[in-house]
């Protein structure tokens, strides 16, 4: 590359690029993210691609190192000329983007809403123009601006979009990008490398020396250009020794260290300014210049040797011309420059800009600018920005003297990292306080803090360990603040779920009884027949349940239980705060009662509320557990629906491949089979991860599923062992939810007497509940054990309580078992016909293990073998087909696009190509051609 508009070489990566501008040109959005040392062309060829797109609406960001705690600022700067076109996006968006730019107040938004906003905006400006987005030394970007892109560039698909990030190898900030499209700049080629430096020099240059110099550069094209201007001519012609090292990679700084040190001292004291202010503010560093007393023509030798402009706001002519500056001063002289500029920072939105230069200019304890961290870092909370109010507040805890109000910033520090997706950084900061000394309070948030980064950093038996925490946390609130011992409870309880008897021996027992305290006679009264429920009641009653769950699960919970699903189901009460946090509890009470219409009701409403927030995590979380039970009910499509809208949902939050496939939902995978040793052997996998993190619920999936293997190859003994410890386990609902199969897996192994105790336990709890689906269950169990005339009733019995509920798994297995007991009874016609609904139900569900046993029944019965049926299938991609589900209730593409967190151009593109696959001209069409065979095709509620 030249020092002019020229480019020298670069020849595929320009045409690479030039691909991606045509292709945003043509409705299809592109993400590439130049990654190379410093000096390797990547802003060269930012600015050329910037000069190629001609009809583009181009926005630009370019990270500053010293506004990398300021939330947003890059965004802010980037949308501002666009800001009346939030207007237009859904209220949601348009709220959250509102808040975090600044202009609006309102609560905290979530971070994932925020950038959809970012990307709705794109996707509208992007319908009248193709639109570029440049985001020049990425790395260097906020956290919160540097999010959204990635989560922009994971998401965008049919828009006329392209991004382009550059980041510098080698710094932290490009993990955040490290899984989108990457294009790696090295040094140029010899011969490209040789012509650039021909270009520049302009004048006698020996061949051997020309060689050495992009040999040692490595063709590192800003290295050339610079190191071409510093060699004199007789160096250039072979007439004197080249100086060592040459500036190349990093000491490319230093070489320009050595420049800006030759300058006089006001000169550098001028750059140093220049390299303090994030924004180049010219009004604020000539403020601070002569504030200090330098002159006015102190920024005209760097401005005379092309280092800065000053024309508008001052620009250095590289990042590492800024960096050297900066980097070169001793600490003392960057503390008299914040200082200088933290004097004249006074513009009203520029306070927590001063806030941060108070906090650079001083190094021991200072509560003036610790105080004003601190107040920066709750306008950063208030506008979403959890990344930068933990790097305020981590400053201002190392300008707090010890004590009680440094423990205090240190815990506030943390729960921001660990919202902020930084949790090994909550438990660094964790580390620094001392458990023993802190407040109630403060101990119970710490404490929490602490069970969450551990869980989302992955650290051993963190799931098991805590519900323990939070148990803690409780306690130590019980009898400061009651509402939030109560709240932190249900965290408690919701972690237990899914670490069940990992979590240890009296946990479960010692959170019962902390319930029963903290519900008080108010949550007590509410045992019985179920009066109607405000809200606020919505918290005493479901502890109250999950007590009465947790120590009896048996016929004495039941009316707790019931109480906890009325007040659920009162009006108001599902966007109430307690649901919010909490709604996924309802698996737990709901599965004790064996009512499967509850259950979907109020986890499809929590999932719908997280949705509403735009609270990513929360929702992965309830769509997953959404999945676990449509797997249970044998709607193995909409399981599978659900499962590919997770693995949406992960993708576009950044996780990897393989964290998103460390655990599967491997019932689902048992009922699809068929049964292998590699099918085995990855349930066995997914349980020996589950163990090593101490989530137990994910263990008891793993032996539930392995179950289902043997109960559909006959292998009862099998199914009994592993059924059995889960059933003794007895772990809340889920050891009520396999005594059916223990049931079936006893009697056949000849095992009775266990099969009556299970009778037993099943029976006490489904007649007290009366849902139809416990009541199906039950009737299906009694006939396994009935004496030889009562049998066929029971059988009969539970076919009509199963086929009023949504488990098509239960009703399958029931026309199977009773398909095999009118066989072994010789009452071949009735066998056949039960057999073969059994085989339909099974096909159409897609569950092969079963379908080859019920095969194998009936061709004992008709003598001949049925050929298997293939399941029917749409070819829709996972995403085509969560759209035109959505699309057939009659949701608009802005409704769809809001609930799929995609861009409204991308529902058309993929509601364009399900039509063509469909054979379907319009939206009223699209139910009939949908209609799933296992019938679960239903979708969450918008």
């Amino acid at each position: 590359m030249s020092s002019s508009d020229v480019l020298i070489g670069r020849e595929p990566e320009r045409t690479l690029l030039a691909d991606v501008l045509a292709d945003a040109r043509r409705g299809t959005s592109r993400v590439l993210v130049l990654r190379g040392e410093p000096g390797t062309g990547k802003s060269t060829l930012l600015g050329r691609t910037a000069a190629a797109a001609q009809g583009f609406t181009v926005l630009r960001l370019a990270g500053a190192e010293t506004e990398a705690d300021l939330p947003f600022a890059a965004i802010q700067r980037a949308l501002l000329p666009w800001a009346a076109r939030v207007e237009t996006l859904p209220a949601p968006q348009a709220n959250a983007l509102r808040v975090a730019l600044g202009t609006s107040s309102g609560p905290a938004p979530d971070r994932f809403l925020v950038s959809l906003a970012v990307l709705s905006l794109l996707a509208d400006l992007s319908a009248d123009a193709p639109t570029l987005v440049l985001a020049d030394d990425a790395q260097w970007l906020d956290r919160e601006s540097l999010d959204a892109l990635a989560f922009v560039g994971r998401r965008l698909r049919a828009e006329r979009v392209a991004a382009l990030l550059a980041v510098r190898t080698g710094t932290p900030g490009q993990a955040a990008v490290a899984d989108l499209p990457t294009l790696e700049l090295t040094g140029l080629a010899r011969d490209e490398a040789l012509a650039l430096l021909r270009a520049r020099v302009g004048t006698a240059l020996d061949p051997h020396v020309a060689d050495s110099i992009v040999t040692a550069t490595g063709g590192n094209p800003l290295a050339l250009l610079d190191l071409s201007g510093e060699l004199s001519a007789s160096q250039l012609a072979g007439g004197a020794v080249l100086a060592a090292p040459l500036p190349v990679g990093s000491h490319l700084e230093e070489h320009y260290q050595r420049l800006t040190q030759a300058y006089e001292p006001t000169t550098r004291r001028w750059l140093l300014l220049a390299a303090a202010e994030p924004d180049g503010d010219s009004t604020y560093v000539a403020a601070a210049a002569s504030a200090l007393g330098l002159p006015d023509d102190a920024c005209a030798p760097p401005e005379r040797d092309r280092l800065v402009t000053v024309d508008g706001p001052v620009v250095f002519r590289h990042p590492l011309v800024r960096s050297a500056v900066y980097r070169g001063a001793t600490s003392g002289e960057r503390r008299a420059a914040h200082a200088a500029l933290a004097a004249v920072t006074d513009r009203a939105e520029d306070v927590d800009l001063r806030a941060w230069h108070l906090s650079s200019a001083t190094t021991g304890p200072d509560e003036e600018a610790a105080a004003a961290l601190v107040a920066g870092a709750g306008r950063a909370h208030a506008r979403g920005g959890y990344a930068a109010r933990a790097a305020l507040l981590a400053r201002a805890v190392e300008l707090t003297p010890p004590g009680a109000r440094r423990d205090e910033r240190i815990v506030s520090a943390a729960e921001a990292a660990s919202h902020a997706g930084s949790p090994v950084r909550a438990l660094t900061l964790l580390e620094g306080v001392d458990g023993s000394t802190l407040a109630p309070t403060v101990l119970a948030r710490s404490l929490m803090a602490r069970a969450v980064a551990r869980k989302y950093a992955g650290a051993a038996r963190a799931a098991a360990e805590s519900p323990g925490l939070f148990l803690r946390a409780a306690r130590a609130l019980r009898d400061t603040e009651p509402a939030a011992a109560q709240d932190a409870l249900l965290a408690a309880f919701g972690e237990i779920l899914a670490a069940e008897s990992s979590a240890g021996d009296g946990v479960l027992e010692d959170l019962a009884r902390e319930a029963r305290v903290l519900a008080g006679p108010a949550g007590a009264g509410r045992t019985g027949a179920a009066p109607a429920h405000a809200p606020t009641a919505l918290t005493p009653t479901l502890l109250t349940a999950l007590a009465a769950l947790a120590t009896t699960p048996d016929a004495r919970c039941v009316p707790a239980l019931r109480a906890a699903v009325d007040a659920m189901r009162t009006p108001g009460a599902t966007t109430s705060e307690t649901f919010r946090r909490h709604g996924l509890l309802a698996v737990a009470v709901t599965t004790g009662l064996w009512d499967d219409a509850a259950r979907d009701e109020l986890l499809r409403q929590a999932a719908a509320q997280a949705r509403a927030a735009g609270a990513l995590p929360t929702l992965d979380s309830a769509l997953w557990v959404l999945s676990l039970c449509e797997t249970v009910m044998g709607r193995l499509g909409s399981a599978e629906r659900l499962l590919a809208e997770v693995h949406e949902l992960r993708e576009a939050v950044g996780l990897s491949p393989e964290q998103a496939r460390v655990f599967a939902n491997v019932e689902l995978l048992a009922w699809r089979g068929p049964d292998s040793r590699a099918l085995r052997d990855r349930i066995d996998g997914a349980e020996q991860a589950a163990a090593h993190l101490g989530i137990g619920g994910a263990v008891s999936l793993a032996r539930t599923a392995r179950a289902l293997l043997d109960l559909a190859a006959g292998d009862h003994a099998a199914a009994f062992d592993g059924l059995s410890v889960v059933a003794r386990e007895g772990f809340m609902q889920v050891g009520t939810r396999v005594l059916p199969d223990l049931v079936e897996a006893a009697r056949r192994s000849g095992h009775d007497d266990v099969a009556l105790s299970a009778l037993d336990r099943l029976a006490a709890v489904t007649l007290a509940s009366g849902a139809p689906w416990g009541l199906g269950v039950l009737s299906r169990s009694r006939a396994l054990v009935a004496p030889e005339g009562e049998a066929d009733a029971h059988f009969r019995a539970a076919v009509g309580h199963l086929s009023r509920t949504r488990s098509v798994a239960d009703l399958a297995r029931t026309h199977l078992l009773h398909g095999e007991w009118l066989r072994r009874r010789r009452r071949r016609r009735e066998a056949a016909d039960a057999l073969s609904t059994a085989l339909d139900l099974f096909e159409g569900m897609g569950a092969a293990p079963f379908a080859a046993r019920a095969r194998r029944e009936l061709s004992a019965v008709t003598g001949r073998a049925p050929t298997p049926r293939d399941r029917p299938t749409t070819g829709l991609t996972a995403q085509e087909q969560a759209v035109v589900e959505i699309a057939a209730t009659g949701a608009t593409n802005a409704e769809i696009a809001a609930h799929l967190f995609i861009s409204t151009h991308t529902v058309h593109y993929h509601l364009r190509k399900a039509f063509r696959k469909l054979g379907v001209t319009s939206r009223r069409q699209l139910a009939h051609a949908l209609r799933p065979p296992d019938g679960g095709g239903t979708p969450v509620p918008r």
